[in-house]
């Protein structure tokens, strides 16, 4: 399909955002755009667009919808780009009624997409172990392929223009952002298990990398804890003692790094040494990935709670509710305010100052066989759009409510 994205786009300003820090970092995820002003963050959203992917099967003889799993990467105030279970990649007007052009990769996806901000790229990897990199055109400018599935979503490293990507079967790969380059492909920590049979243990790792410098990678696999450099070498590992899904997550202002492992612990480690520095106890299984607004930690639980947490490791708050399905994300607003897609399908948000209920989406339209709970975690531009999805095939604008419209 051809291009028809709006003159002028790729060339929009550069970002100076720091380094992204979780699994569903915005700066990971949004390019920006067009549209700034003011919106109400703290006020629910309106739903202001719907599109259902769907798939002709002529083996079925009938429409089936086509599942998201992966969540989007935003262009601000231009559009977003979708990638499905079926191997498709889109790029959308903001308001989903028009597709600027639309690829096929080889097989679905379920890692989110990733943005590579100084070039404006956007890259998408499947369960394939492919990895492409697009410019805001649809035009290819890379492609890799892993050994390995890849579901952990990748991670940039700007000081060494460095894509890291974790794969299953214990891998990680570091490839050249601009040109696909491969710089390293080297082993991790197996699980414990796999050296006994483990049926699922060569699904791993699950989480996704983070940086701890603009030069510096670090890994959760197995029960293990790793920093990589940018040539792929180790720089510290740490045993963690069970199992790790959820992303770490950095705290910028003291180089800590929050590990969240299945037994409900966070602990937060040293980025530089990895030595343990604090632990604390939350009282449940930890698969969802934590998210930092300033010098707050948000971790959520299968019991449904979040804990808000100092970087020394002192309870700020608890919430009830809020916390984001199993291997979804928290993630941070414009305003620093948290959002996840909570257990029930809508998306909660929380104050970041005391963890207060502030709104929860919803998405009943009125449509017939409309499931409304989403299954992605959501991402939001500065433009006032956020985007959301379902594994039903259910792709939403939702818009806040501008400042001078009161």
């Amino acid at each position: 399909m051809p291009s028809s994205l709006p003159a002028g786009s790729p060339g929009l300003p550069a970002d100076s955002s720091p380094l992204p820090a979780f699994r569903h970092d915005p700066v990971k995820s949004v390019l920006p755009g067009r549209g700034g002003g003011a919106f109400h963050w703290d006020r629910e959203p309106a739903v202001c667009a719907h599109r259902r992917l769907t798939h002709d099967s002529t083996h079925l003889g009938q429409t089936v919808p086509v599942p998201v799993s992966s969540t989007p990467a935003v262009v601000a105030g231009v559009g977003v780009v979708v990638a499905s279970d079926d191997g498709r990649l889109r790029f959308f007007d903001p308001g989903l009624g028009k597709v600027y052009w639309e690829r096929r990769l080889d097989r679905s996806v379920y890692a989110s997409l990733v943005v590579d901000q100084a070039r404006r790229h956007v890259i998408v990897a499947t369960t394939s172990g492919l990895i492409t990199c697009f410019d805001l055109r649809g035009t290819l400018v890379w492609s890799r392929k892993a050994e390995s599935p890849v579901f952990a979503t990748p991670t940039v490293l700007p000081g060494a223009d460095l894509l890291v990507v974790a794969a299953f079967h214990s891998r990680c790969l570091g490839l050249a952002l601009g040109t696909g380059e491969l710089v390293y492909d080297r082993p991790l920590p197996r699980p414990w298990s796999a050296a006994h049979g483990g049926v699922a243990a060569y699904r791993d790792p699950y989480a996704s990398p983070v940086p701890a410098a603009d030069d510096t990678a670090v890994l959760c696999c197995g029960e293990h804890v790793v920093a990589l450099a940018a040539d792929g070498t180790e720089v510290w590992r740490q045993e963690i003692g069970h199992p790790v899904k959820a992303s770490p997550a950095l705290l910028h202002e003291t180089g800590r790094l929050a590990v969240c492992p299945v037994d409900g612990r966070c602990v937060l480690l040293d980025a530089k040494t990895g030595r343990p520095e604090a632990e604390v106890r939350l009282g449940a299984k930890i698969t969802g990935s934590p998210a930092v607004s300033g010098d707050v930690l948000a971790v959520g639980t299968q019991l449904g709670t979040v804990t808000g947490l100092t970087s020394s490791g002192e309870m700020r708050w608890t919430s009830p509710q809020g916390a984001p399905r199993s291997y979804t994300s928290l993630t941070v607003l414009p305003d620093g305010n948290f959002v996840a897609t909570a257990e029930r399908g809508n998306i909660v948000c929380l104050a970041r100052e005391d963890g207060r209920f502030l709104w929860e989406s919803s998405q009943v339209l009125g449509l017939p066989d409309h499931e409304p709970a989403l299954d992605i975690t959501p991402i939001a531009a500065a433009s006032g759009s956020m985007y959301a999805a379902s594994y039903g095939g259910d792709l939403y604008q939702f818009l806040f409510q501008p400042r001078d419209e009161e």
